[in-house]
């Protein structure tokens, strides 16, 4: 049924795309604009061939500038055959192979094209009509709530299409994928004052001018493609980390890549912004990261912890909380492992926290480790049921456990966690 609706949406993307772009291709070819859309074209294939990977299916693209320029230069028809070309026949490179139309799937690039395509063409509309309205409030003769106007219908047409495209592909709930995609309105925000000063350049110096204005725009994206690749060795050093405390006890393989997958669905769930969204994340990798001060003797032991022993356990949030602490990008990381173990009646540890005052990614990962400690073989024990850890976890909810988290986590039972019980 899933795939159904992906089929049927994406027919129906690709068919507005092709009408767009036969539309826009005869009114081009009839006001004979072939230079300036050999120009405006390249521009745009170049810099679309300059994406820059933030995930598995997200990039952050220069080339609403030019698409941009294009709108308050010429008109929609314009705009979106410049956009179709420049997401069509771009180059980039992925995992140390080009790729280009040729050697990528037709299906998705036109996909991305049509998506373009209608994006540019209805902003382009906005702006001819708000232009027109708002004629008056207006900089250097260029209306200023028609080009507000036009960024923001461009981003709000562009992130839904992809995002219910997420939706329909990874099987979640808009609201999730729409929340994890906010970011996007930023990068577009960000990059559009060059491209209206690519149209002041262009209305006063010629085509020229432009590729003067094109040199900062590149400069702009390496300078951002830096900033990735920085984060990108943040997150694989605190993967490492995350594996190697796993490394450490055979029963807890995987244990903590599990716990930041469920709590990022459940902070998802919950609405949590970006920001919070990559901090849980973070510290549920490392939520453990304490216990490698516990002797392995303790830690692995094959039967019931002594008062002493268990403990020494219990020292593991603040000793992992130490370790990080000093680390300025890591100060609100080490604050939720510290946290990780409190109960929300107020009889956790280490600092017996009661309720709100626990903060909320704490209380989120205690519920993501606690299902995927009771659902795991120990040295101690055999693994729980899914069935009798999730009524552990519903009964726990308003004394162990957070009941706002609890709540959103039993809606998960059936989109993911079931899923993990047949895997097994």
């Amino acid at each position: 049924m899933q795939g159904r609706k992906l089929i049927l949406y994406t027919t129906i993307i690709n068919i507005l795309g092709v009408l767009i772009i036969a539309v826009s291709l005869n009114h081009v070819l009839f006001m004979q604009q072939l230079t300036m859309i050999a120009f405006f074209s390249c521009l745009s294939i170049i810099s679309e061939s300059l994406i820059i990977p933030i995930g598995e299916n997200s990039y952050v693209s220069i080339g609403f500038a030019i698409g941009l320029a294009a709108i308050m230069l010429f008109d929609p028809y314009f705009a979106a055959l410049v956009m179709t070309i420049g997401t069509l026949f771009k180059v980039y490179r992925e995992d140390d192979t080009l790729k280009h139309i040729g050697n990528t799937s037709f299906y998705k690039n036109f996909f991305n094209a049509a998506a373009y395509s209608i994006s540019a063409f209805i902003s382009g509309m906005v702006y001819q009509h708000f232009g027109n309205v708002f004629a008056k409030v207006s900089i250097l003769g260029y209306s200023i709530p028609g080009i507000l106007m036009t960024i923001l219908v461009y981003v709000t047409v562009n992130l839904l299409i992809y995002v219910s495209l997420f939706t329909l592909l990874e099987n979640k709930r808009f609201t999730s994928v729409l929340i994890s995609q906010i970011w996007y309105i930023r990068n577009f925000f960000g990059i559009s004052p060059l491209g209206i000063l690519m149209v002041i350049a262009y209305e006063s110096y010629g085509w020229f001018s432009v590729l003067i204005l094109f040199g900062p725009l590149l400069v702009a994206r390496y300078s951002f493609s830096l900033y990735m690749d920085m984060k990108k060795m943040y997150f694989d050093t605190i993967q490492t980390l995350s594996k190697a405390l796993d490394a450490k006890d055979e029963y807890t393989n995987g244990h903590s890549q599990r716990v930041a997958q469920y709590s990022v669905q459940i902070a998802e769930r919950m609405g949590l912004s970006p920001k919070q969204l990559e901090t849980t994340k973070t510290a549920a990798l490392l939520h453990d990261i304490g216990k490698i001060g516990i002797k392995d003797d303790v830690l692995n032991k094959n039967g019931k912890l002594d008062f002493k022993e268990y403990y020494e356990i219990q020292q593991h949030p603040e000793i992992g909380a130490n370790i990080i602490k000093d680390v300025a990008s890591l100060r609100k990381v080490s604050e939720i492992i510290r946290h990780h173990h409190e109960r929300y009646d107020g009889n956790g540890y280490p600092d017996s926290l009661l309720g709100t005052s626990i903060p909320i990614e704490s209380s989120i990962i205690a519920v993501a480790d606690a299902y995927d400690a009771m659902t795991s073989d120990r040295s101690y024990r055999k693994a729980m049921s899914h069935g009798a850890a999730m009524e552990i976890i519903r009964s726990g909810g308003g004394s162990q456990f957070h009941p706002d988290v609890v709540k959103h986590f039993v809606t998960l039972e059936n989109e993911i966690i079931t899923e993990v019980e047949h895997a097994g």
